[in-house]
């Protein structure tokens, strides 16, 4: 009596082991899967999904808050449609209010933020949900918020999901500050490489807010030093206000793209700034990249500097300021006067250019200078003019 007492008692704690045993190497899958979405935004709805189920919810939504303009967000599967019937800013003063002014250790129901106005709500079409959620504030000031949301009719969350979606916690927030990290480092190295070939450039968020610029545009007199004035380009009001009206345009979609005078302060050359829509990936909810701006002078002949064409075609500075001079409009003759050289001397260096540039006439070189000329963040004064 008593070895089958023993053997039944046995029978009673085996499943509940081998259910134990299962549940954790789908907790480490889940949090492989967390850290590849980091990476790949797109995996972001399949994450939200599993977190929503260990919470015993419809579904999961991550919400990305910045410090100035609309939310961002996306949500799993099973959510996703009924939240795409409501804007950005609907969901950032109504679903997210009860999370954005708290900043919690761990995951917390809602009603438990809110315990008194547990009686009898929520009411069904003012708050047809329930959520249990985290905030996670982020070093480039945006604020991520993760809420896994069931409906009103379900009733609130059961305090037991707490402890598994709180394991998952300290994983979640890495991921969201490497996605956020990852969006910021694009921005950079599009300004970086924009750079190289002599534009000056930024990357602005959908309110205007500078996320990233180049040293060449930071040593542009109009243009802000970076982080001053909540984030904004230019000292002008004048062309701040013609810049939200470009970026309205374009980010509302009215346009691809625009282009917007620009008022210069020094030497009263014209100026225009092209304002061009970035193409986002999807799920990217961390990319607050919205345009890319390029500024240019106007109304002058633009000669590519010596870093451009080293880069382009390997010409030596020597080369480099010949092929600069040729397209200011002066002659070799001319030339080999002003730096002291012989005429032989300046022949030789336009053969090397015509070898590496691959052209056989001064006529063809300097067609590719002139389609090079939007390249140059510089304009330079014909040689030899006073």
């Amino acid at each position: 009596m008593k070895d089958a007492n023993v053997g039944f008692g046995l029978i009673l704690v085996l499943p509940r082991s081998e259910e134990s045993s299962r549940d954790v190497p789908m907790r480490e899958a889940l949090i492989d899967r967390i850290y590849e979405a980091a990476g790949t935004p797109e995996l972001w709805p399949d994450v939200l999904q599993s977190i929503g189920d260990m919470a015993n919810s419809d579904g999961a939504v991550l919400t990305v808050l910045p410090p100035v303009g609309t939310s961002r967000w996306i949500a799993s599967p099973a959510l996703e449609q009924r939240l795409g019937h409501q804007t950005g800013a609907g969901r950032s003063s109504g679903r997210m209010a009860p999370w954005r002014t708290d900043a919690q250790a761990g995951f917390t129901r809602d009603v438990d933020l809110v315990p008194a106005s547990y009686e009898g709500w929520p009411r069904e079409g003012d708050r047809p949900f329930w959520q249990v959620g985290t905030t996670i504030p982020l070093s480039t000031g945006d604020i991520a918020i993760v809420t896994a949301e069931r409906r009103a009719q379900t009733g609130p969350h059961e305090a037991s999901v707490l402890p598994g979606l709180d394991a998952l916690r300290p994983h979640l927030v890495r991921a969201c500050e490497l996605s956020a990290q990852f969006s910021c480092e694009r921005g950079r190295v599009t300004t970086a490489t924009l750079s190289q070939i002599g534009l000056p450039a930024a990357v602005l968020s959908a309110s205007g807010r500078v996320l990233t610029m180049n040293a060449r545009l930071q040593e542009r007199e109009e243009v802000l030093p970076p982080g001053q004035h909540g984030g904004q380009l230019f000292k002008s009001l004048i062309n701040s206000k013609l810049l939200q009206d470009a970026i309205g345009n374009v980010v509302g979609g009215r346009r691809p793209a625009q282009t917007m005078p620009v008022r210069s302060y020094s030497d009263h050359r014209p100026q225009i700034a092209h304002v061009m829509r970035l193409k986002q990936r999807p799920g990217d909810v961390f990319g607050a990249s919205a345009v890319l701006l390029v500024l240019v002078h106007v109304g002058a002949r633009a000669v590519p500097d010596d870093g451009l064409l080293n880069m382009l075609f390997d010409l030596t500075p020597a080369e480099a300021r010949l092929l600069q001079a040729l397209a200011g409009g002066l002659r070799l003759q001319s030339y080999a006067e002003s730096v002291g050289v012989q005429t032989s001397t300046v022949r030789t260096q336009l053969n090397s250019i015509f070898n590496k540039t691959g052209t056989k006439r001064q006529a063809d070189l300097l067609s590719i200078v002139t389609s090079l000329a939007l390249f140059s963040g510089q304009t330079t004064k014909r040689l030899g003019a006073a």
